[in-house]
């Protein structure tokens, strides 16, 4: 159980520098474990409102993109696409789940 939460605080950690990394103005994220793998619900700014988008996460590419710039590029690139209706700038915020 203590492997589980440890690996859970690492991918939280590796999630919220890839969202900073990608300069949204404001977000809240959980990620969690589902039978397909995790799954990491974004709450971001926009400039009317809030939006809420869900992405698959492959755990060994999210693990992988601490240490390699590579991977950490596949994933911004795959997660501002997805994100790009979000503000961009200032501060952040967020919840861990």
């Amino acid at each position: 159980m203590q492997q589980i939460a440890a690996d859970i605080t690492q991918s939280q950690a590796l999630v919220e520098r890839m969202l900073e990394e990608l300069g949204l103005a404001a977000f809240l994220f959980t990620l969690e474990q589902k039978e397909s793998g995790l799954q990491l619900t974004v709450e971001c700014a926009t400039e009317g409102g809030w939006q809420t988008v869900m992405l698959p996460v492959d755990a060994g590419e999210l693990r992988a993109s601490g240490h390699d710039p590579l991977a950490r590029e596949r994933i911004r690139a795959a997660w501002g696409a997805r994100l790009n209706g979000c503000a961009r700038g200032g501060a952040s915020m967020r919840a861990k789940g």
